[in-house]
């Protein structure tokens, strides 16, 4: 029994060594999350200089949301699945597929469940060939 359990424990630490090892050649670092957050520092302000060229102004960042009104979200698969864990009904225009959340949707666990599993399950939002947008 004991030599069984000293082979185990080898086999554990050099689990771990190739395993931190890995992690340590993909660069990631083991940091700790329970400290104080480091204080910024205060720059101070640097004065436009005098010359000629005209300074540059940062460059418009990106937005996740795709263009048009603010909030929207795409209308992919998750989306769809998401609607239809809030027991709304949902209606995909592209695929031409559409569910309609029970009555119960909100107090009938195994109704809420079935529907958004059903839901989970289809093509909706999956794009006109099924490949996602």
């Amino acid at each position: 029994m004991l030599k069984n359990i000293k082979t185990r424990a080898v086999w554990l630490a050099i689990g771990i060594v190739i395993g931190g090892g890995a992690l340590s050649y993909a660069g990631v670092a083991a940091t700790a999350s329970h400290g104080p957050n480091p204080k910024s520092t205060i720059h101070p302000k640097v004065e436009a200089s005098e010359s000629p060229e005209p300074s540059e102004s940062p460059e418009p960042t990106e937005s996740p949301e795709p263009s048009g009104s603010p909030g929207a979200h795409p209308l992919n698969h998750g989306f769809y699945v998401s609607q239809a864990a809030q027991c709304k009904d949902v209606n995909d225009t592209v695929n031409n597929i559409k569910f309609q959340a029970p009555q119960d949707c909100t107090t009938n666990g195994k109704d809420h469940g079935e529907y958004v599993s059903t839901v989970a399950q289809s093509g909706i939002g999956k794009g006109p060939h099924g490949k996602g947008h």
